[in-house]
């Protein structure tokens, strides 16, 4: 059982993570890929908590399949939150941009033609349109902090809950 426990806290990181992210994204108008190590960090730290309370902190070979497990974690937690940006935000943006293309269109007829562009993509397709290339690089540093939390020995004593 504290084999499953583990990596839970990781998990819940990585989703609270994502969704802070689609709605940071829906607030502000920005993309900020940075966010994404704060995935990595929220991902590391619930692994860390969780895997404390079910592991020994001086276990390196469980600690290192927790490790992987919270990279692995924090890639979902990045693509959760370009799915739910995707979701939440593709629509009024493209509408948006419509208005500031086309002066001359009503809001609502802006609002149909982005529901036709819209509806011509499917997720995935939309979620790459809105990826920059640098954003692979906050993914990597994302997934290397997720891993450096967690197998650091000093921060697992510092978090341990016991």
């Amino acid at each position: 059982m504290n084999a499953i426990t583990a990596p839970l806290g990781g998990l819940i990181g990585a989703i609270i993570g994502g969704v802070l992210w689609a709605k940071y994204i829906q607030w502000t108008g920005n993309t900020a890929g940075f966010i994404a190590i704060a995935i990595g960090v929220l991902t590391g730290i619930g692994i860390v908590l969780t895997g404390s309370r079910a592991l020994e902190t001086n276990n390196q070979k469980h600690w290192l399949y927790l490790a992987i497990g919270g990279a692995i974690f924090s890639i979902f937690g990045i693509l959760l939150g370009k799915y739910l940006d995707v979701q939440m935000n593709a629509l009024t943006q493209m509408t948006e941009s419509l208005l500031a293309g086309e002066p001359q269109l009503t809001e609502e007829a802006a609002k149909v033609l982005a529901k036709t562009q819209y509806s011509g993509y499917s997720k995935l397709e939309l979620m790459q349109q809105r990826m920059e290339w640098f954003d692979f690089v906050y993914v990597a540093i994302a997934v290397v902090v997720s891993i450096y939390i967690t197998l650091n020995g000093r921060i697992r004593k510092i978090l341990s809950i016991k």
